[in-house]
């Protein structure tokens, strides 16, 4: 395997983010390459070569993808109003807990605050 230059944990979480919200939106191609070198950390002389194109042609492909990804993002917002809604239901959850530790002994509540509880907890993947 081919040394690459490594991307930081944040780096690698928002092009994942950018790729699972546009990805749709890219040619088979781009799609292709960006899924092997974020997803699956080839390299780019690796992905070349499956490709039979040069290192720097799969570059230039990655470049244009994630500039394309970065501008619908620019445009539409959607990973920035997902994480803003993910904080707020965490926000939301917490605040939920408190409460639940606080009445779960009582038998008026303790159902539905466990349908709650199950319903915010799907809603957040904890």
């Amino acid at each position: 395997m081919t040394k690459r230059k490594e991307e930081t944990l944040e780096q690698l979480i928002h092009n994942s983010m950018l790729y699972d919200f546009y990805g749709g939106l890219l040619t088979a191609k781009q799609s292709q390459a960006v899924e092997l070198y974020h997803l699956e950390n080839w390299s780019l002389a690796e992905i070349a070569e499956k490709e039979g194109v040069s290192r720097q042609a799969i570059h230039d492909l990655l470049q244009r993808s994630e500039k394309l990804m970065a501008d619908y993002e620019e445009k539409l917002g959607l990973v920035a109003r997902y994480m803003k809604q993910r904080a707020e239901l965490i926000n939301i959850y917490q605040l939920f807990r408190n409460i639940y530790n606080k009445c779960e002994n009582d038998p008026h509540l303790t159902e539905e605050l466990k349908i709650l509880n199950q319903k915010l907890t799907n809603l957040i993947d904890i």
